[in-house]
């Protein structure tokens, strides 16, 4: 690796965010794309998720062992996730409440979003998930609630997976393991084996543990996804495991520039990108204008998208950078 960077990361990042974007621009605009070939190639691109669930399996370790991470620097640690996280988050949640308003001057129904104080609030922490009767005002969200579990996990877990002694490894992959038998996957333990795959990427790039523990854990863990998951999530995770493994310096220029605003691409699409394909689908029908239509949406997310990053995700990067590890050196 290149003074610790994996360059590969941002392209990923840009194919998941992508991915996902076409699958919602296509396969939920109802009854506009009907094809059931384009619909059946497309629908796989919402398991862009579980490639970001990869990269954050290897990127948040990474960045946790760069800081020397400790007990002790949790609340750090912890401040440096949610500063990430955050301001995008919640700018993206105002975004979809002036939507609304809108929606609601201009006389439109907002009869399938539940609209609350509770509701709003629920969002602040990623707590909807534990209300049976709420649910996310961006279909998106409930991956950050995962997301932000896993911050908690790994401030917890992560010394057993950096440990000399292999037992005290073992015992990790197994709470990680223990995954395959939850069912929700509103939450967490259910993407842990997922997630571990990007862990033990991790392991072996800064030699933390042989090839043969690579190998052996890795095969198991994907034995248990063929089982559990979908075949389509296991390609997508293979996809990434491999450009991580063999790729880790492969600059692919367009996607990388795509790459650095995933993160807005992936929040605001839902938002933005749909509400122009929404309002275009009811005038524009042949399948060459739908194409059209779809297009305008992509490039509409990908500029708003631009802005978002360069106005409100930029900076919150920088905010995380700006609390630093005591004595890690950096």
């Amino acid at each position: 690796m290149e003074q610790g960077r994996v360059v590969i990361l941002d392209a990923l990042r840009a194919v998941a965010a992508l991915s996902v974007c076409l699958y919602h621009f296509i396969c939920t605009t109802t009854e506009y794309i009907t094809d059931p070939t384009v619909l059946s190639v497309f629908s796989n691109g919402k398991y862009g998720v579980q490639m970001f669930f990869v990269i954050s399996g290897f990127v948040i370790p990474m960045s946790m062992y760069k800081g020397s991470y400790s007990f002790k620097k949790m609340g750090t640690f912890l401040a440096k996730r949610l500063t990430r996280l955050e301001p995008p988050y919640m700018f993206s949640i105002l975004l979809v409440l002036m939507l609304l308003a809108s929606r609601s001057f201009l006389g439109m129904s907002n009869e399938h979003i539940q609209l609350s104080v509770k509701q709003i609030a629920a969002h602040f922490m990623y707590l909807i998930p534990f209300f049976d009767d709420l649910k996310w005002l961006n279909q998106v969200y409930w991956t950050l609630a995962v997301e932000f579990q896993y911050y908690l996990f790994m401030a917890l877990i992560y010394l057993m997976l950096v440990s000399k002694r292999q037992v005290v490894r073992i015992l990790a992959y197994l709470v990680f393991a223990s995954g395959f038998f939850f069912e929700n996957d509103d939450f967490l333990p259910h993407w842990l084996p997922v997630f571990l795959i990007g862990v033990v990427l991790f392991q072996r790039k800064f030699e933390l543990i042989g090839w043969l523990e690579f190998i052996i854990v890795s095969c198991i863990i994907f034995l248990g996804l063929c089982y559990q998951q979908p075949m389509a999530i296991v390609a997508f995770v293979l996809f990434t495991f491999l450009s991580i493994l063999f790729l880790t310096n492969k600059n692919v220029p367009i996607l990388s520039y795509f790459g650095k605003s995933s993160y807005s691409i992936y929040l605001i699409h839902p938002i933005i990108g749909a509400a122009v394909i929404n309002v275009l689908s009811h005038r524009f029908v042949l399948w060459y204008q739908k194409v059209g239509v779809i297009s305008t949406g992509v490039a509409v997310t990908l500029l708003f998208s631009y802005l978002m990053y360069r106005f409100i995700e930029r900076p919150s990067m920088n905010w995380s950078a700006s609390f630093k590890y005591k004595d890690a050196g950096q």
